[in-house]
């Protein structure tokens, strides 16, 4: 396989460079050319990575300006400047180097580079000249496919000239083939192209004296190219993802330009077409541009060749440089909101405080970690007199397999036109500052779709403007129903979401669907937050993780051979032995026991790149969510560890909380009219549990639920306030079940108050206190428990079990969380009082047992 390394600066040179780069791409293949250090990974070992490249590199490629004379020189001498290390690296493994000289620059001499880089100047140059740059750069590129093998593997080719055969004087008549046209050509040069209609006789062909006979392909082609344009400063640039469906409608034109390969010349026509509509825009407005681009592509394009564009489908990113270059105006950007945020906050704290003068200055209160660290509760700020913003998204209902589909996403302002079949939902709305608020969306598919562009984008959202609608592009390659979700941000914090389905069909019709809206919740992103979002498809975990550290973390993606439920199962079975104390572990192996199982899920479930991101985050962290629609493996034991970093399992550190898909943001949970579970077999001191919580709550004396159909119809009624279950949960692989007066409750009969969320209007906090009582269960198509049925009934918050506790221990935890919540701690702190008030006991985990579900600010209502 032919491949080059690709050695340039960032300046005078990355315009020419990455001419090169698409003109190496185009004929090599995109995969077989590496653009040096800007095509690493984060934290990547930069010398081990770079020698590796260079070794399974054809040649280095050095592109050369004119800075490369007088103080670039010095850059040069110094050894952590990338070019100096890949020349030598070069060097050094017998890898043929090729200078490239560009904007006018002269070969540099000997006496001007350091010792280890001057054989470079007794290299032969190429020369770049810029009135005659295309020509100059196809030449070097058709002098490497000569001097380094050709084009074997070299990226896509559509041959056009099927065949080349001199006609006979005497011969039969050819036969003509099916999406194949016949061009003669005759000795004077003229060319023909036959009527497939009336074949021509021999006698015909000895009168006109044809000399060749050609076959052309006319038949319908589809090809994927991905190139590079330029914005509109030309030191950023777009990468364009372009779907070509096209044929030949002039074969004549073929044979007389004697085209081999359709690619050339469809790509070049799209790059020239393509980079004066680029540099109107800037990196930010990617989304215009691809606009701009198919307005003017349209249908049927007639490129150079005989060659007809039938339609162009784009998708444009933009390159690593170009992310960079936004990411740190997002930073900026950033900064400032938060700075605004934190005067909002405060003010807004002066305004509601009973004694003004308390009031500690700053969103958060901290003092030292593992010594009462207790987070006061983050106001959230209202925004006073903004319209309401939905997210909208649209997708074909079916489209037929082989073919491609997008998925449209809007951010409207309520009030606003867009499709008269959207169903609108009551919105909390999204405060915008004075110069916008970006919003991330995330599109996650599963397996059967495959993606075609990026699978997030950010847009800016101004107060007095809609942002442009964005799109995500997929290839239906399977038949079968797909679930296709929606997700938005604002740095860590999730805001909402919405789902579309696609049904793939072999042969099938394309049929439009219906929009799906719903409300952006939150108002901005909120300091410290972080989300680590979890799928699983059968095969494959997709990991991101999201803060509002400015940083955009890209998804990752890990293969697995085989599920984790068996390893997950054995590690609860054993903390479930060390909970009922037939351990015979002291107290300090039975920590060290606990640790190496946390250590070990971290190491082996957590992929090395989302570790990397968690350090990146960690220090400034103020909340964990955990995102996922999986939930056989235990987050809550997760024990971050490196080499030089160790603080203890995540929970002991900052507020961890889950939030399943559906659950819409809640930022008060209710407390209200407390109801207590306790059916008639319930665990050893159930009822001074419950008489504990009565008094933390001030709730009145009465007659706790121990039927089945009391307690359904009490939540189909949509009148459920805060619920205590003091009770066994049993769990096996079917589900789990609360055994009671008239039958046994199970998730599954929370169906009717899921779909019509009929714990909506009270938002009520439930507490399942017993025996894995947050264990899921597969169904049909999606993790079925307590937690996921509770909160998408609208649920504000749910507490449970991921395996068996001591009695007297979860009493314990179960007084502690309704204090400190009670109190006015938010959801994430009286959760983190809790597992530290279970610690004094090192042979019971039961304070690492437990998982709670909500928004980790959330307070009581």
């Amino acid at each position: 396989m032919v491949s080059f390394f690709l050695s340039y600066r960032l300046d005078d040179e990355s315009v020419a460079a990455r001419l090169i780069d698409d003109a190496l791409s185009a004929r090599f293949g995109s995969d077989n050319v590496f653009r040096d250090t800007r095509s690493l990974p984060a934290g990547a070992d930069l010398a081990a990575e770079l020698s590796r490249r260079l070794a399974d590199s054809t040649a280095l490629i050095v592109v050369i300006g004119r800075r490369w004379r007088g103080d670039a020189v010095c850059g040069l001498g110094n050894p952590p400047h990338h070019i100096q290390r890949e020349i030598e690296f070069a060097f050094d493994l017998n890898i043929p180097v090729i200078p490239v000289l560009v904007g006018g620059a002269e070969p540099p001499r000997e006496t001007d580079l350091p010792a280890a880089l001057r054989p470079l100047a007794r290299r032969q140059f190429w020369q770049i000249h810029q009135r005659t740059a295309d020509a100059d750069i196809r030449d070097l590129i058709d002098d490497l496919a000569t001097r380094f093998g050709a084009d074997v593997g070299a990226g896509p080719v559509v041959p056009l000239i099927l065949s080349e055969k001199p006609v006979p004087r005497l011969t039969s008549p050819f036969a003509h083939r099916a999406a194949v046209a016949v061009v003669y050509s005759s000795h004077e040069g003229d060319l023909e192209v036959a009527d497939p209609r009336r074949p021509m006789r021999w006698t015909e062909l000895l009168i006109r004296s044809h000399q060749t006979r050609y076959e052309v392909d006319i038949s319908d082609h589809h090809l994927v190219l991905d190139v590079t344009l330029p914005a509109k400063d030309d030191l950023h640039h777009f990468t364009a993802t372009l779907a070509v469906d096209f044929r030949v409608t002039d074969p004549a034109e073929v044979v007389r330009l004697a085209i081999t390969n359709a690619v050339t010349p469809v790509r070049d026509f799209l790059v020239h077409t393509l980079r004066p509509i680029s540099r109107e825009f800037t990196v930010d407005e990617a989304v215009q541009a691809e606009m701009a681009i198919e307005r003017r592509l349209g249908s049927d394009n007639l490129v150079p060749g005989g060659i007809t564009l039938r339609s162009v489908r784009t998708r444009l990113g933009v390159d690593d440089q170009a992310s960079r270059y936004l990411r740190e105006g997002e930073q900026a950007r950033g900064r400032l909101l938060d700075l605004a945020a934190e005067h909002r906050l405060q003010l807004r704290e002066l305004l509601e405080a009973d004694d003004w003068r308390g009031v500690e200055p700053g969103p958060l209160a901290r003092s030292t970690p593992g010594t009462g660290w207790h987070p006061k509760p983050l106001p959230l700020p209202v925004a006073a007199g903004q319209p309401e913003r939905l997210l909208v998204a649209r997708a074909p209902t079916q489209v037929p397999a082989g073919q491609d589909l997008s998925v449209d996403v809007r951010i409207v302002t309520e009030g606003r036109p867009f499709h008269p079949d959207a169903v609108t939902s009551p919105l909390a709305n999204l405060l915008v500052a004075d110069d916008g608020t970006p919003v991330t969306v995330t599109v996650h598919a599963p397996a059967g779709l495959h993606n075609e562009g990026p699978l997030q984008q950010t847009v800016l959202v101004t107060p007095t403007g809609d942002p442009p609608p964005i799109r995500f592009g997929f290839g239906a390659r399977t038949a079968g129903l797909y679930r296709i979700d929606v997700t938005a941000w604002a740095g860590g914090t999730f805001l909402t979401e919405v789902s579309v389905e696609v049904s793939v069909a072999a042969g099938g019709p394309f049929r439009d669907g219906q929009p799906k809206t719903a409300p952006l919740g939150a108002p901005q992103a909120r300091p410290g937050e972080v989300t680590m979002e979890v799928r699983f498809d059968g095969s494959r975990y997709t990991f991101q993780l999201r803060s509002d550290a400015g940083e955009l973390f890209a998804p990752v993606v890990e293969s697995v051979t085989n599920t984790p439920n068996a390893a997950v199962e054995n590690a609860i079975r054993e903390l479930q032995q060390l909970a009922g104390g037939g351990s015979r572990y002291s107290a300090r192996m039975t920590r060290e026991v606990i640790r190496s199982a946390g250590i070990q899920l971290w190491s082996e479930m957590v992929p090395a790149d989302v570790q990397d991101q968690f350090w990146q985050v960690g220090s400034g962290m103020s909340a964990l969510t955990i995102a996922t629609d999986y939930d056989v493996v235990p987050w809550e034991l997760l024990y971050p560890l490196s080499a030089r970093q160790d603080s203890g399992f995540l929970v002991e550190q900052v507020p961890v909380v889950r939030r399943t898909y559906g659950q819409q943001l809640t930022r008060k949970v209710g407390l209200r009219d407390p109801r207590f579970v306790v059916p008639r077999q319930a665990p050893s001191g159930a009822h001074e549990e419950i008489a504990a919580i009565r008094a933390i709550l001030g709730a009145a004396d009465g007659e706790p639920i121990s039927r089945a159909d009391d307690l359904l119809a009490l939540i189909n009624s949509g009148r459920l306030g805060a619920t205590h279950f003091a009770c066994h949960n049993t769990f096996s692989a079917d589900g789990s079940f609360i055994d009671m007066d008239g039958g046994r409750f199970k998730p599954a009969l929370l169906a009717e108050a899921s779909i019509r969320r009929l714990l909506k209007e009270t938002g009520p906090l439930v507490f399942i206190n017993a025996c894995r009582s947050a264990g899921a269960a597969p169904t049909y198509t999606k993790m079925l428990g307590w937690a996921q049925q509770f909160m998408s009934s609208g649920a504000g918050a749910f507490v449970g079990t991921l395996w068996a506790v001591r009695s007297e221990s979860s009493a314990r935890f179960a007084t502690a969380f309704y204090r400190s919540f009670a109190e006015g701690a938010t959801l994430g702190a009286a959760a983190l009082a809790a597992r530290r008030e279970q610690q004094d006991d090192p042979l019971d985990p039961t304070w690492l047992a437990y998982t709670v579900y909500g928004d980790p600010y959330a307070t009581a209502a």
